[in-house]
């Protein structure tokens, strides 16, 4: 994974960071040096770094010290995304303490300010003589969380969901309702202009979306339109998070659409999660002038208050993780193929979206 000759440089991106342990000295472990090497390295911050604030109401609130900070620039990540629903959960104050923070110590960002417009802003960073731009939205959006003129807060894509009675309950009580979602037309446009403006001035531009429906692998009609979106108006990249579970791997137009990388630390007991939670992979790939080549898979697995741990996808969990992905990825057109202690992936186009009500694995 190390960075190549000019024109080219490699990226490798991990999952959703919660990070709050009694140390941050080799709190990614056996990662870091494949974080340390790559030319970009990525991650989603799904916590504030911050003591002061004050605590949300009704709401599974997650937060970490500053100290946690010294993690991330261990593994030298280049871009982090702060577009997510727990950057809020101690407020404003909290949200700005952890912006100061990451400006301090050098951390690139996208996705959250103190108003919108710096929420909407890119992340720019030049690597093996490409320059490389990220936004970050999320359409997970806890009330009051959306940064507005003057309004500290996250870069929000809003999104609407309808249910429809599709059969006569008097004949079949219990049917669930079709559950139908779509991005709000006004954000969604919001999101292709601020698109088009980066790729104008980038090499590649990756474009991260917290996404989709918590603890369930299926992929929501919403996350398919704004992946395509995104890629229709100039992405190379679209990344995504925050179902804490892994979906599958889609190609647009020739770009790759990661829906969800899984949990990659996270340091809290949530009562819903199960095994599936622990499941997790590393996205990596090479950035040409021609976009994206060699996209691959790397398992890891992420056990509660621990070191993320690489695995193999030849046995054990590793191959479960695998076998996971080959299933998921199919029914999007994307073949899998193993090659040594990394997974492939083989380009296809995905099918139109079909719908369907979103399966749990526990409840909420």
């Amino acid at each position: 994974m190390a960075a190549r000759s000019a024109l080219q440089t490699t990226l490798l991106a991990g999952g959703d960071v919660a990070i709050n342990r009694l140390r941050a000295r080799g709190a990614f472990g056996a990662l870091a040096p494949l974080f340390q090497k790559a030319g970009v390295a990525f991650v989603n911050l799904e916590v504030p770094l911050s003591r002061g604030g004050r605590p949300q109401v009704e709401k599974i609130l997650l937060r970490g010290a500053p100290e946690m900070v010294n993690a991330l620039t261990e593994a030298r990540f280049d871009a982090l995304s702060t577009a997510n629903n727990h950057m809020l959960d101690y407020g404003d104050e909290a949200l700005l303490d952890t912006l100061a923070l990451l400006e301090e110590r050098g951390l690139s960002y996208a996705g959250a300010g103190p108003h919108l417009a710096a929420a909407r802003r890119a992340a720019v960073i030049e690597r093996g003589g490409l320059k490389i731009g990220l936004l970050a939205f999320s359409s997970i959006i806890p009330r009051g969380f959306s940064a507005g003129p003057g309004k500290p807060g996250i870069n929000p894509l809003r999104v609407h969901t309808a249910y429809e009675t599709w059969r006569d309950v008097n004949e079949y009580p219990g049917t669930l309702p079709k559950v139908s979602t779509w991005a709000d037309p006004e954000d969604l446009g919001r999101m292709k202009r601020d698109i088009r403006a980066l790729k104008r001035r980038s090499d590649a531009v990756i474009v991260y979306h917290h996404w989709g429906t918590s603890m369930t692998h299926r992929i929501q009609d919403f996350q398919t339109e704004i992946a395509h979106a995104s890629i229709d108006a100039g992405a190379d990249l679209v990344l995504g998070g925050h179902a804490h579970v892994l979906q599958g791997v889609a190609f647009h137009k020739g770009v790759p659409i990661v829906y969800s990388m899984g949990n990659l630390i996270f340091d809290f007991h949530i009562p819903f999660f199960t095994d599936s939670s622990k499941q997790a992979f590393l996205f990596g790939c090479d950035f040409t002038k021609k976009g994206v080549q060699d996209p691959h898979l790397i398992p890891c697995w992420s056990g509660d208050f621990e070191k993320p741990a690489l695995l193999s996808p030849q046995r054990g969990r590793g191959k479960a993780i695998a076998s996971l992905m080959h299933g998921l990825c199919e029914p999007l057109g994307t073949r899998i193929e193993i090659q040594g202690e990394r997974v492939a992936l083989i380009p296809g186009e995905a099918p139109e979206p079909s719908g369907g009500t979103a399966v749990y694995f526990g409840k909420k």
